[in-house]
């Protein structure tokens, strides 16, 4: 199964519900949302999903799940783009873990294998590469042990899922 990029960029949207969708997440163990593929539409049901901070500081990945639904055309986000007809992919995502900061920084994605890879998304839905999806998946649950450990307890699900 594919690996794909959602990005969230706080000088558009500043997603004001964020530490609140953290506690749901922590108390149900994920927490489900819509969100923008961009044009993408053929990401499958199950595809693992990485959230990235883009635009502003601190910018990085602070979320990880999968996609619960395939993309499906809806109008834009953004109200000034959708009354110009503009139109979107959407889908549903489930995130198991979400972190009110990035676990891994662009600092972290400036070194190979990762400096390969164009982080800075302008759009959801990027699909990453597997050679460094895998190495991702590796750095993400290095990160969410570690913080778990340092925490006494989980900081989201610690064991790698997959979805294929």
């Amino acid at each position: 199964m594919a690996t794909y990029l959602f990005a969230w960029n706080p000088s558009l949207w500043n997603w004001p519900e964020l530490p609140k969708d953290i506690r749901q997440l922590k108390r149900r163990g994920h927490f489900d949302t819509e969100w923008n593929s961009g044009r993408v539409r053929n990401i499958e049901v199950g595809s693992r999903a990485f959230l990235v901070r883009v635009g502003v500081p601190p910018k990085g990945i602070f979320g990880a799940g999968y996609t619960l639904t395939a993309p499906v055309p809806t109008g834009h986000w953004r109200p000034e783009k959708a009354a110009t007809g503009a139109v979107q992919q959407r889908l549903t995502l489930r995130f198991e873990s979400l972190h009110p900061l990035p676990l891994i920084t662009y600092d972290d994605l400036a070194v190979p294998p990762f400096k390969r890879f164009r982080w800075g998304v302008r759009s959801s839905g990027v699909r990453i590469p597997s050679t460094l999806a895998d190495a991702l998946e590796d750095l993400w649950e290095a990160r969410v042990t570690a913080l778990a450990g340092a925490k006494g307890g989980r900081g989201g699900s610690p064991h790698r899922v997959r979805h294929d």
